[in-house]
């Protein structure tokens, strides 16, 4: 070759790399890249701390939109739904941990085994929560967050009562009397029971506390469990607009005054912090019938289908559940982290009294499934406490119809 053929093949090869530059691996010059994450997180706190992550991914990563969504939790289902088959999905979502396998098996989530796997925090998570992930051994998100159930009480109402913080459910019942004596006008206790998840998740500490369980719907302690609801709305301790109060309702009516007591989760500390700073309020373990019982929440979050980029999905997935991340925002908002080394980032969940409490809780909560049809299995339990609260069965039949409706479930 001479050397006008070698300078010509040199000058066209150099003329190739320059246009492909831009696109090459490694390039410092990176192309536009959108995620769009959706999450159904309601409070200004929980909305922070998601954007903040954002934000910090964005600045670190020139080149990359995080679009960060908030959608009704209900509405985010019917999405998800829908994209199964449309394929019209966020890059990223959350979803509540219970759902997962079911969102898993319809094939919206993406198998990031082999990137956690190399990952060097994969070995901080804990069993329970990283579970709820998985799918015959392989892994389709993280762990965000963890919470469970415990008992507000307003202190200065209960203390005009002459009502000390209840233990047992015959103690919850003894000071629901005395405060709905006290403040007729006003109901002692509020759970929800809206024909939902939320329901659902409300009632299962009680299903526990009994003895009864998810297994036998029928048995005459989950019966126990139901009956107890019952009476407790029966007696107007507890208001029939339960029926339709998901758990944000309930705690507005704790913060407003109209509810003395309230079944719900650590989430809603920062709000009763910003919305009722005169308030004097606490939080206990939630009364007992036989044993102590919660029931784990959290959110997991997965890379979807729909991500182009999986690279890029992985890379904000892990920074968002980071051990650092997760904790900052589990502190902030009053929620667990589901790693065992959030206390290097936090100690908020051995110093904040109502914090505490909750903690000692997580140790009686109790998972939901892992399931695919967990959803439907659901909505069978929520379903039979509308129709035992609304007055449509017996508290015998609605649950022996919930355990044939329920054993059908998972035949299928």
């Amino acid at each position: 070759m001479n050397k006008k053929t070698t300078r010509a093949v040199l000058a066209a090869f150099l003329a190739a790399a320059v246009f492909c530059f831009p696109f090459c691996k490694g390039s410092e010059q990176k192309k536009d890249v959108t995620l769009d994450v959706w999450h159904y997180h309601e409070s200004d706190g929980e909305k922070a701390g998601l954007q903040k992550v954002a934000d910090e991914f964005m600045a670190a990563n020139p080149g990359v939109r995080v679009n960060v969504t908030y959608v009704p939790r209900d509405e985010l289902i019917k999405q998800y739904m829908m994209g199964a088959v449309s394929g019209e999905l966020p890059d990223i979502s959350m979803m509540d941990n219970p759902d997962m396998a079911a969102y898993i098996e319809m094939g919206i989530c993406l198998d990031v085994t082999d990137k956690f796997n190399a990952w060097e925090e994969k070995d901080y998570y804990y069993e329970g929560p990283l579970n709820s992930c998985k799918r015959n051994g392989r892994i389709y998100g993280l762990p965000h967050n963890s919470n469970c159930l415990e008992l507000f009480y307003d202190v200065d109402q209960l203390r005009e009562a002459g009502v000390t913080p209840p233990a047992t459910w015959d103690e919850l019942t003894a000071a629901c009397a005395a405060l709905k004596k006290a403040y007729p006008d006003l109901y002692p206790l509020g759970f929800s029971s809206n024909n939902n998840e939320e329901g659902t998740f409300q009632f299962i500490p009680f299903l526990i506390s009994s003895g009864g369980s998810v297994d036998n719907l029928a048995s005459p302690e989950s019966v126990r469990a139901v009956a107890y609801w019952k009476d407790l709305v029966e007696a107007g301790y507890v208001p029939r607009d339960v029926i339709n109060w998901g758990q944000s309702e309930l705690n507005a009516q704790f913060t407003s005054g109209n509810v003395i007591m309230q079944v719900n989760g650590p989430w809603n500390i920062s709000i009763l912090r910003a919305n009722a700073p005169g308030k004097n309020w606490n939080v206990t373990l939630l009364p007992k019938d036989k044993k102590y019982a919660s029931v784990l929440g959290g959110e997991n979050f997965a890379v979807t289908k729909a991500c182009e980029d999986a690279d890029i999905g992985w890379a904000y997935l892990s920074t968002l559940c980071s051990g650092k991340n997760s904790a900052e925002y589990c502190a902030a908002v009053g929620k667990f982290s589901p790693r065992s080394d959030g206390s290097q980032f936090s100690n908020v969940w051995d110093t904040d009294p109502i914090l505490k409490v909750f903690n000692e809780g997580m140790q009686y909560a109790m998972p939901r499934g892992p399931h695919p049809r967990w959803n439907e299995f659901s909505a069978v339990i929520s379903n039979a406490l509308q129709e035992v609260l609304t007055g449509a069965k017996t508290p015998e039949a609605a649950m022996r119809d919930a355990q044939r409706a329920g054993e059908a479930v998972m035949a299928n």
